[in-house]
């Protein structure tokens, strides 16, 4: 390892447990006090569907797919000081070898899918080609410097590197929650579109009743290896609802009414409302956040191709205005997509300044068409989705990009990426752990939403993925983002910390980074 020891990487990477003893978990290190009841159905209600039971082929984070399977590695963010932790999860430790181009894995011995099948160093090895070969795994253009996974023993796995991989340990993670081990035994049973309607992992939880569009209900796994507080199994609940609402305020009534305990990421108008109630509680969960405004341009056909028109786009959009409007005091202003401050590469000062600059906006526009120029802008028809679209439109009508907003369904939305059938578009963005962002920036990826595709920018994500250092990482993607705002590619509007509306009886709150942890969670 150049430039930094594993001992050093291990400290930067906020890893615990490497080469540690194998029965230490997040929950022993984290119990909560007092102690925890058991039983109890858990009832979440956000305004994402879940699509599927496979965990390596969704594009989202859900609390309830996540239960339902575990991963090599735990990666927890600690209440107490916000630090994202690596530690044991079924891999008890690991080791850097062959100047770290290869990571040995010993695995846990005692545990089964919910199928019955065993896990050990062959199903681990084929989960590990699975999510770098399947053509809908959302880890595999994180997983490109993996060369081939080799068992050593029943219960050992090496992983070999064409070069020491960074982001390996996080997306290998439940931070990522799509690294999840899936029953081998079933898949190769009854295949991937039923694994998709059923799913079957070894996590705290498994599926009961899958009611698409509405509802995913999970009940608790009886043979799950994992041990609470108490030193029973866990989890402490019986079960857990994840309930779709697309108009997510409508769950924050039923969140006053009892009729769901949680809200994932509650609209910011509600907030206020929240902490009034005696019985709520708003729970920020850093460093964890989401990016309301994210928004890309075409700059392939259309009028995006010129960049004076995206740079006048950017200066447009009123920050301070969004934030106060949409982001009700909860959200803040931020201009920057997929990064935040302590994250590698933060530094706004090396980068274009695109606050709010109506002058300039014209200016640039003027440059482009004297006349104003007609856009149209792809929102999905959720929210924040729409009323952040409805906002820029306003503000880039105001200078005289005469936009038309387009609200269409998610999977209409996701197809119209794919086929390059936009001009403008708008998502809820976010930030990743560790700061890795290929799988949204590099050419091809599956998240790469708007196709961006810069040469130089992908040479820089490669590099960035290959570099152990933080303070080498850091320089790396400092550059990388200087080139893809310098060129206008992707503006941001605003940022909220991830949170959860709850009732108070719910206890145990913590994240995975953007889901929480299911299978601690108690009801008072």
């Amino acid at each position: 390892m150049s430039g930094i020891t594993r001992r050093q990487f291990g400290a930067a990477a906020g890893i615990v447990g490497i080469g540690g003893p194998s029965g230490l978990t997040p929950v022993a290190a984290l119990a909560a006090d007092p102690p925890p009841k058991r039983g109890g159905v858990w009832r979440i209600a956000r305004n994402r569907t879940v699509p599927g039971m496979d965990v390596q082929r969704v594009s989202e984070h859900f609390t309830s797919l996540t239960s339902m399977y575990d991963y090599l590695v735990e990666g927890v963010v600690d209440p107490k000081t916000y630090e994202l932790k690596l530690l044991p999860g079924l891999a008890t430790s690991w080791q850097f070898e062959n100047d770290d181009k290869r990571v040995i894995f010993n695995l846990r011995r005692d545990v089964e899918f919910q199928d019955g099948s065993k896990f050990n160093a062959a199903v681990a090895k084929w989960n590990l080609d699975r999510m770098r070969g399947n053509p809908r795994s959302f880890l595999a253009s994180n997983l490109t410097d993996v060369s081939n996974v080799k068992v050593l023993n029943d219960y050992t796995v090496a992983i070999e590197l064409q070069a020491p991989s960074s982001p390996l340990l996080y997306v290998l993670s439940s931070a990522y929650s799509w690294g999840g081990m899936v029953s081998q035994a079933f898949q190769e049973k009854f295949g991937d579109d039923e694994l998709n309607r059923k799913g079957c992992g070894s996590g705290a939880f498994r599926l009961k009743t899958w009611l698409v569009d509405d509802r995913v209900v999970l009940e608790r796994n009886p043979n799950y290896w994992k041990r609470g507080v108490d030193n029973k199994p866990l989890p402490y609940l019986d079960g857990m609802e994840d309930i779709y609402r697309p108009k997510i305020d409508q769950a924050t009534i039923e969140l006053r009414t009892g009729a769901v305990d949680s809200v994932h990421f509650p609209v910011p108008r509600d907030v206020a409302t929240m902490r009034r109630d005696p019985n709520l509680e708003y729970v920020e969960l850093p460093p964890g956040e989401y990016q309301d405004g994210t928004c890309g341009f075409n700059q392939r056909k259309g009028p995006f191709t010129n960049i004076n028109l995206r740079k006048a786009c950017c200066y447009a959009i009123d920050r301070e205005r969004l934030a106060k409007i949409a982001g009700f005091g909860i959200a803040r202003p931020h201009a920057f997509a997929y990064v935040r401050e302590g994250m590698p590469g933060w530094s706004p000062k090396d980068w274009p300044d695109y606050s709010y600059n109506a002058a300039k906006a014209k200016e640039l526009l003027a440059t482009v068409n004297p006349r104003g120029v007609n856009v149209s802008l792809s929102v999905i028809a959720r929210e924040p989705d729409v009323t952040y679209g409805e906002l820029f439109k306003a503000m880039w009508d105001a200078v005289g990009v005469r936009t038309e907003l387009r609200a269409i369904e998610r999977l209409e939305w996701l197809s119209a990426m794919k086929k390059d059938n936009y001009e403008a578009c708008m998502w809820q963005g976010s930030v990743f752990p560790g700061g890795f962002v290929r799988d949204r920036l590099f050419t091809g990826a599956p998240s790469n939403w708007t196709n961006i595709s810069l040469p130089a920018l992908d040479k820089a994500l490669i590099e960035d993925s290959q570099t152990l250092s933080t303070a080498k990482r850091h320089e790396i993607m400092k550059n990388a983002f200087k080139m893809l705002y310098e060129e206008a590619l992707i503006t941001n509007g605003t940022a909220t910390t991830y949170a959860v509306g709850s009732n108070k009886k719910v206890r145990g709150v913590r994240s995975y980074w953007r889901v929480l942890v299911a299978n601690e969670i108690w009801m008072a």
